[in-house]
């Protein structure tokens, strides 16, 4: 199963049985069984019709639509799996606050632990000083120790993660080529090349996350480090601050490798964009990464089912929920 991206003008997309079938200006082209796609992630003007997106749909396609310019995405996901009961439980552990503080603790600790093995294993490369890092390898080392003690609310894990965030980009900015001209992370929109990268990489990230969630019959909307916001996937956005260093340091291996080179960029007003050559090679080089990515996604979303029915078994009054956490369905094929 994969990703099928689609960053072309003047297509139209149709259904034929279980087929996918592609047309350019009018003519047929070719023909992708839906078996072999888990999502399809759009970019251009294309067309299709409803009876394509219900089918879709009946095969758990999700669909990601990035909306040109605008930097807005758009994700179309299928019937959500009929689990009310797991979301019960999830939403009344959200409102528990020591709950809350006690995840978004390990998670901060985990991504702060890949932001530092990051550092580490740059320091180690040939070409980079051997004391260019050692300021935001010892500021991160001192915060794990800090986070090596209960802390009681996630406002103040937000502003540990902050700092720990900004040390972390300040090593990188200390050993990415000037030519990328990166000084500190910036988005909505984007501003130079590295950011352009990781934004797009944690885009795709953060919604193949959602996808998992989905799929696990959670809410990807009701989290617990992130607060609750219209609109966003608290829950993905939770769950995917430890797979971030991942990202990060697949960003650092595109240019270095030069998968992407500067001139693969250029600015309209504050904006940096990526060129649709270097969209080219970037999609694939992250589908082939996200391949053991989604393994851990996976993992992440059984393991908070699992912490969740542990929790709600200490609470009489969730025990009757707890049966929905151990169904046999298919979550060990999602």
């Amino acid at each position: 199963m994969s990703t099928l991206y689609i960053d072309r003008k003047n297509l139209r997309l149709a259904i034929d049985g279980d087929a996918l079938i592609f047309y350019q200006d009018g003519l047929r082209t070719s023909t992708l069984p839906l078996n072999i796609i888990d999502r399809i992630c759009i970019r251009g003007d294309l067309a299709l019709s409803a009876d394509v997106l219900g089918k879709l749909g009946e095969h758990d396609i999700g669909v990601l639509v990035f909306n040109g310019r605008s930097h807005h995405i758009t994700l179309l996901m299928p019937c959500a799996r009929k689990d009310a009961a797991r979301r019960v439980i999830q939403a009344h552990y959200s409102t528990d606050p020591a709950f809350c503080a006690a995840f978004a603790q390990e998670l901060v600790t985990a991504k702060i632990r890949g932001d530092l093995a990051l550092l580490q294993n740059q320091q180690a490369q040939p070409h980079i000083a051997q004391n260019r890092l050692h300021h935001p390898i010892a500021q991160l080392e001192r915060t794990l120790d800090q986070l090596a003690h209960p802390i009681a609310d996630t406002a103040t894990l937000r502003g540990i993660e902050g700092q720990a965030a900004a040390a972390a980009f300040n090593g990188i900015a200390s050993i990415l080529p000037a030519s990328l001209n990166f000084r500190e992370r910036n988005r909505n929109p984007p501003r130079d090349p590295y950011n352009v990268a990781l934004s797009l990489g944690y885009t795709l990230l953060h919604h193949d996350m959602v996808r998992q969630i989905h799929l696990t019959g959670l809410d990807p909307y009701i989290g617990y480090y992130h607060n609750l916001t219209h609109g966003r996937e608290s829950l993905a956005c939770d769950l995917i601050e430890p797979l971030r260093p991942l990202v990060t340091a697949w960003a650092i291996e595109l240019f270095r490798e030069h998968t992407l080179r500067p001139e693969d960029f250029t600015m309209r007003g504050d904006a940096c964009n990526m060129s649709k050559a270097a969209r080219g090679r970037y999609y694939p080089a992250y589908e082939n990464r996200a391949k053991e990515w989604r393994k851990t996604m996976r993992e992440q979303c059984l393991n908070l089912l699992h912490t969740l029915a542990t929790a709600a078994d200490r609470q009489p009054d969730m025990r009757p929920y707890i049966a929905a956490f151990n169904e046999d369905d298919d979550l060990t094929t999602i």
